[in-house]
């Protein structure tokens, strides 16, 4: 909701100053629908943005490729202060002291903070800032020379990096992206030695349970890891390929939400997300249960972890044959379903082939 409510004030305040704003434009981890598209190009982590774009007839990229000026960019960007610090510099930095950055910040991701800390660094405002829709749009353009700006280390401070004390790559923005998150961890223990076949891990983020799957058991035949965030991957892939085994992984750019192919496997392994954004959506952990148990082949297995609160239990005894509480602790639960019910998989329509064709 919060990124919805940034693109329509980004829209407005479009509305309000075109002037302001001329030439081709880069579209930036908008909602599909914001901006002119006619001649755009279009950035997007999220593959369930990129999917809507692609919907309205432009295809984003997904990696932050380094393009040519722009003489707009128009930016909503992360909620997470290091990565959000970071876009915004950049989008400063490729619309040149000639262009205009028009950047959107839900008041919930702190838009208020952010237009103190401008203060800080060398930025020129345009004009001033618009207010609408809980969000705040802010006009900037490059103001001298980039080094020593401030917005230099704002934009270093969020790049891809190599994170202590386990020494895993990971990159501002990303879920428990300077940590280990409790939750999965407490699955990681729980985790049985012998899980064996074909394996998913569904929101592998920076890798974290694809990691311990490759150590812990050695009977994994192949690992798939499903990522909706662009960013997550290249770290994920970097992180992968430190364990010496002989599984090669394989990563995909993928929405879990909408399904992970008609692949099936024998085990799954997640950490489902609850929020979008700040706001909690449980919605997004049930989507998720939903892909699993679909992905899953008859006498498949599912290992997740939620919060304790979260209400996952009546969804299990729907999809699945058979369920159980493994583990409980630090406000996390370990769950662990098996056999995957008939109901629980797609529906796929075959077109009848007519007599006398081939």
């Amino acid at each position: 909701m919060s990124r919805l409510q940034a693109s329509q004030a980004l829209n407005y305040a479009l509305e309000t100053m075109p002037e302001l704003v001329a030439g081709r434009r880069l579209l930036w981890n908008l909602t599909p629908g914001t901006g002119r598209t006619e001649g755009a190009r279009a950035l997007c982590w999220d593959r369930g943005l990129a999917s809507g774009w692609e919907e309205a007839g432009l295809k984003p990229e997904g990696l932050p490729n380094e393009p040519a000026c722009f003489p707009t960019v128009l930016l909503v960007p992360d909620r997470q202060r290091e990565c959000q610090e970071a876009e915004l510099a950049r989008a400063v930095r490729w619309a040149g002291s000639e262009g205009v950055a028009v950047v959107s910040v839900p008041n919930l991701w702190g838009a208020k903070r952010l237009a103190k800390r401008l203060q800080e660094v060398r930025v020129e405002e345009v004009a001033a800032a618009v207010t609408k829709h809980h969000s705040r749009v802010f006009f900037l353009r490059q103001n001298g020379p980039w080094e020593g700006s401030g917005l230099d280390a704002w934009e270093k401070g969020g790049e891809m990096r190599r994170q202590p004390p386990l020494d895993h790559w990971t990159q501002p923005g990303l879920f428990s992206w300077d940590r280990v998150d409790e939750g999965s961890a407490l699955l990681a223990d729980h985790l049985p030695e012998t899980l064996a076949g074909q394996v998913a891990d569904l929101g592998c983020g920076w890798g974290f349970l694809s990691l311990e799957v490759l150590r812990r058991c050695p009977a994994v035949d192949s690992l798939d890891a499903f990522e909706a965030d662009a960013r997550a991957l290249e770290p994920a892939r970097r992180n992968l390929g430190k364990v010496l085994v002989p599984v090669r992984p394989k990563l995909h750019w993928a929405d879990v939400t909408a399904g992970v192919g008609l692949r099936r496997f024998d085990q799954v392994v997640m950490n489902p997300p609850f929020h979008e954004g700040r706001e909690a959506d449980p919605s997004l952990g049930l989507r998720f249960i939903s892909a699993a148990a679909a992905a899953l082949k008859d006498e498949g297995s599912l290992w997740m972890v939620a919060n304790r609160q979260l209400p996952y239990e009546p969804l299990l005894e729907a999809l699945f044959g058979e369920w159980r509480q493994v583990a409980v602790a630090r406000g996390f639960k370990v769950l662990h379903a098996c056999h995957p019910l008939p109901s629980s998989r797609p529906r796929v329509a075959f077109r009848r082939r007519k007599k006398g064709r081939r």
